[in-house]
């Protein structure tokens, strides 16, 4: 039988019409509500009837027509009602235009029944088009909700400005009073929150708003004239029930107004300043949550944009910001009591177990604890944001993929209940075929398929919420000891807490108990409020048992009460501390481990907002990924002084990143100085890039004229010495440095015709600027403490030299002392042209040829007076002037260069373990040799950046001091072998290579 005689369809098209139809949740009543719309259409509207024919002869269209008949009993009444629809289609592409034609065909009327018409006929004709698309899911998540909200903005818009014009021709045009402009018509924005906010709407979702307007001073002058608060308030309440009533065409859109300022007690609309007010005054952590996906969505979008603008500072604290966490988990317990109290907490796809709400509050959690330093985060859709924890390292990629697709799962699953009947819910049925039906729209063959899916899903969701949304109270007892909760009830001045401070292992005990009680009470107790005093409660018995635990208690505990002090008010660490016991322990091991990273993280607590981050510690960091970090930290900084706090912060984080690698056994020592020589290289090139900058926009490029007589750009470059040359820092490590030039010829000027200058001033300048922007001592620091007595003519000597200059002084007047020095150079940073030219002319210096034993002879009677003037103390220790110490290995590998260099360039190398490869390569010296020299060098750096660690300052020499060399001894642990003896081995081994060749 043919499904309907007044189409007159073929067989085919009838044929797949029934298996569309036995794939939805109601297959019968889908027919059945195509054969009585063709037989209505045929009876009322035979030019539409053509029009269901066509569509129906469309593949895609007959796919979507039956899918809706078969699942949206809404989308079949609304066909059945407005069969016209058929007629256009919505244009998703842009559904902006698409509604423009709402607000227009509204200001074309004046009956507000029409008005309500209008709106409601828009808002089915759009729905049946959205519906259409995702049902067949042919549209994908964001083009649902994006459409959805878009009809909402525009119902809002054109019944707030019918509602505006109305309500003027009654009391007059409100218009307000400011001392700067005069009287001037009132603003009013509403704006969007939640789901509207961030264009995520729902097939059956209230819109939750907020009513702003701009000035309370001012009024209506019409014949029934009312204030400015009141012709606003009176314009909300009409539009609640213009799009909110349920009228013989349904409603548009339930509004709430729940979540403005004092909720329901509260005034329905207030002016911008009194909502800023209240914010900064009494805004809760729910709200700074709330005002995350606020969007001025209708009105005067300025104000909104303006009103949000000012309240960043309450939703986004300046530094991380896991004091909200708590609050959040309050918001959380309140739902999941009332909810989980109720027969569909597993069956409630928005607020039940692993539900889009612990998605939406794991995000939101986020942004509130990092959008404050990190802006990127400040977005509002869902999925977007996910994408930009990623990028900021603060998710991995596979955790962010699984909550997008279980996020987009849900909310279909959402829609598809919504879509039904267009009513609120948020449920799953009870009953069997309720459930298989909602499995049919969800495109599943069976009830038991979906039901496996859905709880895959949810319980994914909720593993992931419950282990990156640690439950507070489980960690105040983390390895909660009976020694540190007795110690912090302990009163400093009771004798018997002495012998208990004395008994758990510190030297000190009348010291320690002060330092305790700062634990325990917080610094400055009278000058802290109670809210802050106690979270320094709350973190007392995790901090001491960490230090209970560290490897020197006495110096994690100096290191902890020096930080804590630090802190004063920002408890806001105090919070991210105790939601992360992993950064807790490796803080306190830090602080029982090393004063230099120690006082880093005393002066700077900002550091620790790395830690958080997914890969801080993860991997070894190149130079160009380093170039790109601080590339889009500066883009941020917005002056001269913002650039110089923003290159030392980068800095110290790097250097904290390393230093944690090194002590961690994560990286290995020759990782460690290549980073920090890598580091040093990415700040010097940007300095000098900046420092160029500013002095050519001032006088104009140095140029010059050649040989020829072409114009040519005169070019700069940084000498790198020692060990920066050597691609060997250390902690702590000076910067031996040399500044060149590449002048020459005629007219050495800039180019700047009114403020030209000559270009050896110009140099001049350029290097000064240099060292002041490294040198200069900010609130987090100096950048390097700068040597530049290797130039030509030591201190005397200018502070720039050209290269024809320095070229000269190295071959007819340096010392055989200066050339051991430039076997370290190393140029980083300048022209990459006149780089290279630098590189060969310094080779040539070496490849020329040196008389060795006139080298032997100089580089030996130079050690011999070093050693005379250094010689450590009887019972010390010294890495590098000890006999067999670096400077043994270092002027034997510098002896051999110079004296070899000639016949055998490939041995030149900067960084000395290459240089000992080139020399076992090269025949010079024999393999076991350079190996016994190479492990001794690699000991002895080693020694020497955890010396730096341990005392931050650079430091050579190891006392007799047990306490310091136990301290060294665990800084070592990793090694195979006990250090002091591992040293005086290293020491005997490398004597007689020595002598071999400088003291035969």
């Amino acid at each position: 039988m043919s499904i309907s005689p007044h189409l007159n369809l073929s067989s085919e098209i009838e044929a797949d019409l029934c298996a569309l139809a036995e794939r939805t949740a109601e297959p019968e009543p889908a027919l059945s509500r195509l054969r009585d719309l063709a037989a209505s259409l045929a009876s009322e509207r035979p030019e539409l009837l053509a029009v269901l024919h066509a569509r129906l002869t469309d593949p895609v269209w007959r796919r979507r027509l039956m899918t809706a008949w078969g699942n949206s009993p809404y989308l079949a009444h609304v066909l059945a009602k407005w069969p016209e629809f058929l007629e256009d289609a919505y244009h998703h592409e842009d559904p902006v235009a698409w509604n423009r034609g709402l607000v227009e065909a509204v200001l074309a009327t004046e009956s507000r029944n029409e008005v309500a018409r209008l709106l409601r006929y828009h808002k089915h004709r759009t729905f049946l088009g959205i519906g259409l698309r995702d049902l067949t899911n042919e549209a994908p998540l964001t083009e649902t909700t994006g459409g959805l909200s878009a009809l909402a903005d525009a119902a809002l818009e054109a019944g707030y400005r019918w509602l505006r014009r109305h309500l003027s021709a009654i009391h007059g045009p409100p218009m307000a009073d400011n001392d700067e402009e005069g009287r001037h018509p009132s603003r009013f924005v509403i704006l969007g929150m939640g789901k509207l906010g961030a264009r995520e709407l729902n097939f059956s979702s209230d819109i939750d708003l907020i009513y702003l307007y701009d000035e309370d001073r001012g009024g209506c002058t019409g014949n029934r004239p009312v204030s400015i608060k009141e012709f606003f308030n009176r314009l909300g309440r009409e539009l609640i029930r213009l799009l909110g009533e349920a009228t013989a065409d349904g409603m548009v859109f339930r509004i709430d107004l729940r979540l403005r300022p004092e909720g329901e007690s509260g005034d329905l609309t207030l002016s911008r300043r009194s909502a800023e007010i209240y914010y900064e005054s009494w805004g809760r952590t729910w709200e700074r949550a709330a005002m995350i996906k606020a969007r001025p969505v209708a009105g005067d979008l300025e104000l909104g944009e303006q009103f949000l603008a000012n309240l960043v500072p309450f939703v986004y604290r300046r530094y991380l910001d896991f004091a909200a966490l708590e609050a959040i988990r309050d918001m959380k317990r309140q739902i999941d009591s009332k909810i989980s109290a109720r027969q569909d907490y597993h069956r409630n796809v928005k607020l039940g177990y692993g539900g889009i709400r612990e998605i939406e509050f794991f995000v939101q959690c986020q942004q509130l604890i990092h959008g404050g330093k990190n802006v990127n985060l400040r977005v509002r859709p869902t999925e977007k944001v996910l994408a930009r924890l990623v990028e900021a390292n603060l998710l991995t990629q596979p955790v962010a993929d699984t909550l997008v697709h279980h996020y987009r799962f849900l909310r279909t699953v959402e829609h598809r209940l919504q879509i039904e009947r267009e009513r609120q819910i948020h449920s799953l049925p009870e009953d069997e075929t309720g459930y298989l039906a909602v499995a049919k729209r969800m495109g599943f063959a069976d009830a038991d398929t979906f039901r496996c899916r859905f709880a895959a899903v949810v319980e994914t969701v909720h593993g992931i919420y419950g282990q990156l949304f640690l439950e507070g109270e489980k960690v105040d007892v983390v390895r909660a000891t009976p020694m540190a909760g007795a110690l912090l009830a302990y009163h400093p001045n009771e004798e018997s807490a002495l012998r208990a401070v004395a008994d758990a292992g510190f030297e000190n005990p009348r010291q320690a108990l002060d330092l305790i009680a700062v634990l325990r009470d917080g610094p400055n107790l009278s000058r802290l409020r109670e809210e802050t005093r106690q979270w320094y409660g709350r973190l007392a018995v995790p901090f001491l048992n960490e230090i209970l635990a560290a490897p020197d208690q006495d110096m994690a505990l100096q290191h902890a009460e020096g930080f804590m002090r630090g802190l004063g008010h920002r408890v806001n660490y105090l919070a991210m501390l105790r939601e992360t016991p992993p950064v807790l322990k490796l803080l306190v091991r830090l602080f029982g481990t090393s004063a230099l990273l120690s006082r880093f993280l005393i002066h700077h607590p900002e550091l620790l907002d790395n830690l958080v981050t997914t890969d801080f510690l993860g991997h070894f960091r190149g130079k160009g990924e380093m170039a790109q970090d601080l590339d889009r930290a500066l883009a941020k900084a917005g002056d001269p002084e913002a650039v110089l706090l923003t290159l030392r912060e980068f800095k110290n984080a790097e250097t904290l990143r390393l230093g944690i690698r090194d002590l961690s056994g994560l990286a290995e020592p020759e990782e460690v100085m290549a980073g920090l020589s890598q580091l040093a290289d990415v700040i010097l090139q940007r300095v000098l890039a900046d420092a160029m900058r500013e002095l050519v926009e001032r006088h104009g490029m140095p140029v010059f004229l050649d040989a020829e007589g072409v114009k040519q750009i005169a070019p700069f470059a940084i000498l790198a010495m020692g060990k920066l040359g050597g691609k060997e820092l250390g902690f702590s490590s000076d910067l031996d440095l040399i500044f060149i030039h590449g002048s020459r010829g005629e007219g050495q000027f800039t180019e700047d015709p009114n403020r030209s200058i000559p270009n050896a001033l110009f140099f001049t300048r350029l290097g000064q600027r240099v060292i002041t922007a490294i040198t200069s001592m900010t609130r987090a620091g100096k950048l390097y403490e700068l040597d530049m007595r290797l130039r030509p003519s030591g201190k005397s000597g200018p502070v720039v030299t050209s290269l024809e200059a320095f070229l000269h002084y190295q071959t007819h007047e340096a010392w055989i002392w200066e050339h051991q020095a430039l076997t370290r150079a190393r140029p980083i940073a300048g022209d990459p042209a006149f780089l290279d030219e630098l590189r060969q002319a310094i080779a040539s210096i070496f490849t020329r040829g040196h008389d060795a034993e006139k080298v032997r002879q100089e580089v030996a009677d130079m050690r011999r007076r070093i050693a005379q003037e250094k010689t450590p103390p009887e019972g010390w220790i010294d890495i590098k002037q000890s006999r067999g110490g670096i400077v043994d290995v270092e002027f034997l590998v510098q002896y051999l260069t110079l004296a070899h260099a000639a016949d055998h360039p490939t041995i030149l190398s900067s960084n000395l373990p290459n240089a000992l490869r080139g020399l076992r390569r090269a025949g010079i010296l024999e393999p076991d040799e350079a190996r016994v020299l190479e492990d001794a060098y690699g000991l002895y750096r080693f020694t020497e950046n955890r010396l730096r660690l341990l005392h931050d300052r650079a430091e050579n020499r190891i006392g007799p001091d047990e306490k310091i060399r136990t301290r060294l001894e665990r800084l070592c642990h990793a090694l195979e072998e006990p250090i002091f003896p591992a040293l005086q081995t290293r020491f005997e081994r490398v004597v007689p290579i020595y002598g071999k060749y400088l003291e035969p």
